[in-house]
């Protein structure tokens, strides 16, 4: 009887691990959404709270408000870019179908005039200089080369755009239920261990203080680079300045903007404040993402400023954009639970523990037995 017992627990316990396994493989697609819609609602919750009890919309409300405002984020910049690659579309293939053939026109006279690469540039233009031919049959031969890594992009934004939009969605049912989910996780990280609900808090300050400081670290960027561009004489530098705070979003994305401006102040021969363009964008622009950034992260946690900015570019190394949140967070957990584990009491050595009792003896000694 006994046998048939132990054999029906173990036969339970190997059936629940299936079924556990087989809900992970069914997760695991939707792992990437779900840990973006988690940072989301932890980021938006002081919102959410504002709406659904100060305000008494509710909660099925305000998740709906928040959930349809960021869709909007989404969706608009989507919808933008599209309109404006329709309007241009047929301007761009007529100067395409233009240059395949009548080749490149004259090479610009500040071509040349580039430092190290700018003869190099200069010969590889006069190679297809008015010979539509040649120029048609290198791009081809380009696009045939890179086909594959042009494909790749191409499902790694429509893969991208996919996943924030499925993001979104269940950021719905992350900020309505919030609440409920915390309970249950408090629960969970409570029979695991004494210290699971404050590794959960943790983790969500630490969650908050990496987007308060990408969003602080865009700001500042901004700013600086909009005082450089201004400094430097370039044209629309609060336009500029607008496409830095947005470009600091992605890792590099600010060079992508006083690159070309210094490139553009080059081209009119300032070729001091376009030096002076490089060095501001290098040294002071990038450098916010390197300083500014891990400094506002860092306030999350009582973790040391080193430790944050290796785990914001580790972060970003191992696990890519997502990393940015991961990195840090999983930093701070590793640290808390070091510093759990270092103040814990640790045994006395021999000759303290012989002087401690010795004390201890003395302190408790009755007089009369002196006596």
């Amino acid at each position: 009887m006994g046998n048939h017992r132990s054999t029906d627990r173990w036969l339970g316990i190997a059936a629940a691990i299936v079924l556990l396994i087989a809900a992970v493989l069914v997760v695991l697609p939707f792992f990437s959404a779900l840990l973006w819609a988690s940072i989301v609602s932890i980021t938006l919750w002081p919102l959410r709270e504002l709406l659904a009890h100060r305000l008494r919309l509710g909660s099925n409300l305000a998740a709906t408000l928040i959930s349809l405002a960021l869709l909007g984020l989404l969706v608009a910049p989507i919808a933008a870019a599209s309109v404006l690659l329709a309007n241009y579309t047929e301007d761009l293939l007529a100067q395409v179908r233009n240059l395949m053939q009548d080749g490149l026109p004259e090479p610009p006279l500040w071509l040349a005039t580039i430092p190290f690469v700018g003869h190099w540039l200069a010969d590889q233009w006069a190679n297809y200089r008015h010979d539509g031919s040649a120029l048609l049959s290198q791009s081809l031969a380009l696009l045939e080369q890179h086909r594959g890594l042009i494909l790749s992009a191409a499902r790694e934004v429509s893969s991208g755009i996919a996943e924030l939009l499925i993001a979104v969605f269940l950021s719905f049912f992350v900020l309505r239920d919030g609440e409920r989910i915390a309970a249950w996780l408090s629960q969970g990280a409570r029979r695991l261990s004494e210290e699971g609900p404050e590794l959960l808090r943790l983790t969500a300050r630490t969650i908050e203080g990496v987007v308060y400081g990408i969003v602080g670290t865009a700001v500042v960027s901004g700013l600086l680079g909009w005082a450089g561009y201004a400094i430097a004489g370039v044209p629309k530098s609060l336009t500029l300045g607008l496409l830095t705070f947005l470009g600091a979003f992605v890792p590099f994305g600010t060079a992508l903007v006083w690159g070309p401006a210094a490139f553009w102040l080059l081209q009119q021969g300032e070729t001091p404040w376009a030096i002076f363009m490089l060095v501001w964008g290098a040294l002071v622009i990038s450098s916010a993402d390197n300083v500014i950034k891990p400094m506002l992260i860092s306030r999350g946690s009582a973790m040391p400023f080193v430790l944050t900015l290796v785990g914001a570019v580790g972060g970003v190394i191992a696990f890519g954009v997502i990393g940015v949140f991961l990195g840090p967070t999983l930093m701070a957990l590793a640290w808390f639970l070091v510093m759990q584990w270092m103040a814990r009491a640790l045994p006395m050595p021999t000759q303290q523990r012989i002087a401690s009792s010795s004390k201890r003896n003395a302190v408790g000694e009755d007089p009369n037995d002196a006596l």
